[in-house]
């Protein structure tokens, strides 16, 4: 054995010995960008926090039924959407150099910046979200709620009625409309007091869109589509209400767009059921994955019936709330959510703001891939039995919405573009006119044009559902080219989405497009297929429908491991995208005035 070392001996010694070393060095204190960086990676830190509480009390008040308090979540965040801290994410944003932090950082700000006008608008906008909710009018001695109108106007056979209840909820809007212009003025207020130079600026940077190349497009859409659109609608309004399409209103519209709905199929139970089906032919199963959970529960009191996709962590904590109810559009919705569920539970990409944060386009584009099989035909044969006249019938009402859906985002596109560009100049009510009479194929009545100010939308939302829709289109034309018409059968279709889905955000929506071979975000290919169900030709004049590649020589995409255990990330681009779909930071982005 070892003797011991008397302790005071042993002290002694490593006493002297501590004496013999040399001293540490003490580290020299940190540079000013990297207090920066630092102070910029905690603020980023408790924004994710934030978001997943918040999430949270979403999942809780959809899937539970629970009171949702979503104020209470910023308690004690005083110091986190301010001035100061997005300056300093804009300041080290302009510092760094690397691709792939530079969008990382534009994400963070965007976000920022988002919250820090919500916090500044909170007032007007509880008053508007009050008023809204509190909103009626009298139509025969009967009090009808405004969230109802919509589906008052589907259901009514009338067409006396439904004019009656469209013009009986006028006056009732416009008491919004004061609300509404205080908002808009103090958003721009806000907006100079975050350092961008106009409402513009920031939109584009919010939805990564060159809105001036978006705005080229959009009327490019409206022109290629003017003729189709009138002898579509004709043709619709003559066999759903029996009249011609110039003699209808738009209170008539929900009515005309019924049919979309299929009595007797897509029963109550089913859908769910379907979804999984679907997904079986590309050897995926969220149900089986540990990172996803399903709320499929019926006996719930209080728990929303329209399906919900969340990333509360992304891709760790997925959840996708469901329930059984009956109909097309009610499958639609499933699917699109489960779109969404996909791409967040095979997200590898391991960067919170390239997760999560950044503009949704991407994620809209791979659920409205899924809701388009509701216009496949393939696919409403073999999972809803729907074939012939009947199956011929509800894609003419699909296919005609969703041309009637493009040519309004295009339309609102061009309505804000204008506004915000000619400010005071332009009359609103007589620009609002004139594109709703062009975009609908409708004279615009005065009960129309009330509504200008209420149907404003914030920092040019239309751009994600515009682009969206298209690449869903893209997406669809190579996996069909690819994997043959009934793409959801083929293991490779899986592997290939995986592929895609892996990145996150951290792709632009024309970088995915790229990435599946095409250049950039087109609207032939959706413009080929609902022409083609419609039997009316659609082409945009300056575009030529891109090339599908050979089923045998796919553009190599990354494999997505298993979301349990995630990989590393793709690589990301050699440069940040500065192209139609992802535009570059403004001129030089200023730092916002404190």
């Amino acid at each position: 054995m070892r003797p011991r070392l008397p302790a005071l001996i042993l002290s002694v010694a490593l006493g002297f010995h501590a004496g013999c070393a040399t001293a540490p060095k003490t580290p020299p204190p940190p540079t000013e960008e990297q207090q920066l960086a630092t102070r910029v990676a905690r603020s980023a830190s408790a924004a994710e926090a934030l978001l997943q509480a918040q999430d949270l009390l979403v999942w809780n008040y959809w899937a539970e039924g629970a009171r949702a308090d979503m104020a209470s979540t910023y308690a004690g965040q005083d110091a986190l959407f301010t001035l100061e801290t997005i300056r300093d994410i804009e300041q080290l944003r302009q510092r760094t150099t690397e691709p792939r932090e530079i969008r990382a950082l534009s994400a963070l700000q965007a976000h920022f910046a988002g919250e820090y006008l919500s916090q500044q608008l909170a007032e007007v906008n509880d008053a508007l979200a009050n008023l809204e909710a509190s909103l009626s009018f009298q139509v025969d001695g009967q009090e009808v709620r405004w969230h109802e109108l919509e589906r008052r106007l589907a259901n009514e056979r009338s067409a006396l009625k439904r004019k009656a209840l469209y013009t009986a909820a006028t006056p009732a809007l416009e008491r919004l409309s004061p609300l509404v212009r205080r908002r808009a003025e103090r958003t721009e207020e806000l907006l100079k007091e975050l350092g961008y130079s106009s409402y513009e600026a920031f939109g584009g940077e919010l939805r990564q869109a060159d809105l001036d190349r978006l705005g080229v497009l959009a009327e490019e859409v409206l022109q290629a589509t003017e003729a189709p659109y009138k002898e579509v609608m004709e043709r619709l309004a003559q066999r759903e209400l029996g009249m011609p399409y110039a003699s209808l209103t738009r209170a008539d519209l929900p009515r005309l767009f019924r049919s979309r709905e299929v009595e007797g199929l897509f029963l109550k139970g089913e859908q769910l059921l379907r979804a999984h089906g679907t997904l079986a032919g590309m050897n995926i199963d969220l149900g089986e994955m540990k990172n996803v959970r399903i709320d499929a529960r019926e006996d719930v009191k209080g728990k929303n019936p329209r399906p919900l996709a969340l990333g509360i962590r992304v891709p760790g904590d997925v959840r996708l709330s469901v329930r059984s109810v009956g109909g097309a559009l009610e499958q639609a919705k499933m699917l699109h959510e489960f779109g969404h569920a996909l791409h967040y539970a095979f997200t590898t990409e391991p960067r919170f703001e390239l997760a999560k944060l950044g503009n949704p386009t991407v994620t809209e584009a791979y659920a409205a891939l899924f809701e388009d099989l509701m216009e496949d035909p393939v696919w409403l044969e073999e999972h809803a039995g729907l074939k012939d006249r009947e199956r011929a019938g509800f894609l003419a009402a699909t296919s005609s919405h969703k041309l009637f859906l493009i040519r309004r985002a295009a339309g609102r596109l061009l309505y804000q573009l204008a506004l915000h560009r000619q400010g005071e100049t332009v009359e609103a009510r007589e620009l609002y006119r004139a594109i709703i009479a062009r975009v609908d194929a409708l004279p615009a009545t005065d009960d129309d044009v009330a509504r200008y100010q209420v149907d404003q939308e914030d920092f040019f939302q239309s751009a994600d559902d515009f682009r969206a829709w298209f690449l869903a289109g893209q997406l669809q034309g190579q996996l069909k080219a690819r994997f043959g018409p009934a793409w959801w059968h083929s293991p490779e279709a899986g592997t290939f989405l995986k592929g895609l889905w892996a990145h996150g955000n951290a792709l632009s929506a024309r970088e995915v497009a790229e990435t599946l071979g095409d250049r950039g975000i087109v609207p032939d290919v959706l413009l080929l297929r609902l022409g083609t169900t419609l039997g009316v030709p659609m082409k945009l004049g300056g575009h030529e429908p891109p090339a599908a590649p050979a089923p045998e020589a796919p553009v190599p995409t990354p494999e997505a491991p298993k979301p349990e255990a995630p990989a590393s990330p793709p690589a990301a681009p050699e440069s940040p995208a500065s192209t139609p779909e992802s535009a570059p930071a403004p001129e030089n982005p200023p730092a916002p005035a404190g």
